[in-house]
């Protein structure tokens, strides 16, 4: 669609967004009191989350531009700056608006990701990039207010063979995952892999050996104590893989080059999976829905909406104006 950012486009909006929060927030103003705001609003953020089959929640942020007198250039200035974060549960099937949820009251985070179907993982990559995790929380945003922060081990690199341990059923209190954000404009293959140990609470990454050698190839991956599930593509298929190596089920894609594609191109949200705009339902055996609950596009960063076409052929929007933001 050609209303749509390139994915360098948004990435820049947002590192501008949250640059410009994070400056306020650590030096505040010379000259409060000078300050005029000129214009504010709200638009709707480039994240959604699946709750379940027809239920998603979208984010939004708050904005001001503000103008004020800068020594610097002699004059007046302006600054846009992010206020504040909220999000809504909306239904993808017709123009619903179930609930506000507000983000938990903590200080600036890079990235967030879902990893589950009601939980999110916000977190802080170090100097070096993505490999090193820095600072990281959890968040069930369905009835939670607070992030539950989690130990990182960012110096750390955890080898073990896992895949042994779960054929042999001593993988326990684990759940092995890799992290995506439109943010890093990371690339959609051989994403960096973390090991979350839920007895001691910590995080550390995880470089597959042995037996787990081929988990490296996945596109992402699903694995907790209770099951495994790798997806890939291969000649134009997605599959979905079990430890085994068995293929659970495929699906033909439709011309939708991977590595083209907007936001993460393959990647599980909970126990569903998207493919370019596409959403599928994953079931608990690893079979594929066999249509798309829905696809999702959203326009222009600060004035846009969020497009929904659900398998009805309905077409459903969420903005500022037919949310009822109060």
């Amino acid at each position: 669609m050609k209303h749509l950012l390139k994915k360098f486009e948004i990435k820049r909006l947002i590192v501008a967004a949250i640059t410009a929060f994070t400056c306020v927030s650590m030096w505040g103003c010379t000259s409060c009191s000078d300050e005029k705001i000129i214009d504010s609003g709200i638009s709707i953020g480039r994240h959604f989350y699946m709750v379940n089959d027809s239920t998603i929640m979208l984010d939004f942020f708050n904005w001001e531009t503000v103008e004020f007198y800068s020594s610097y250039i002699q004059g007046r200035d302006e600054e846009f700056r992010v206020t504040g974060y909220l999000a809504y549960l909306v239904n993808v099937n017709k123009d619903t608006v179930y609930k506000r949820i507000d983000f938990p009251k903590y200080e600036m985070k890079e990235s967030i990701d879902q990893i589950e179907d009601s939980l999110i993982l916000y977190y802080v990559q170090g100097k070096d990039g993505f490999s090193n995790i820095v600072e990281l929380a959890s968040w069930k945003f369905l009835n939670d207010k607070t992030l539950s922060k989690i130990n990182v081990y960012s110096e750390r690199v955890d080898s073990t063979d896992y895949l042994t341990e779960f054929h042999s059923g001593l993988f326990k209190d684990k759940k092995i995952l890799s992290l995506h954000d439109i943010n890093l404009g990371l690339e959609y293959k051989n994403r960096v892999f973390y090991v979350w140990d839920i007895a001691e609470n910590s995080i550390a990454r995880w470089e597959p050996t042995g037996e787990s050698k081929w988990v490296a190839e996945c596109n992402d991956i699903r694995w907790t104590e209770d099951g495994f599930r790798c997806l890939d593509e291969k000649n134009g298929k997605i599959l979905m893989i079990d430890e085994n190596k068995n293929v659970l089920d495929s699906l033909q894609t439709k011309g939708c080059g991977l590595p083209e594609c907007f936001y993460n191109s393959l990647r599980f949200y909970g126990n569903y999976i998207g493919v370019g705009h596409q959403i599928y339902k994953m079931y608990d055996d690893g079979e594929i829905g066999d249509k798309p609950l829905f696809e999702i596009y959203f326009e222009e960063f600060t004035s846009g909406r969020t497009m929904l076409y659900p398998s009805s052929g309905d077409t459903v929007y969420y903005s500022e104006e037919n949310i009822n933001i109060k």
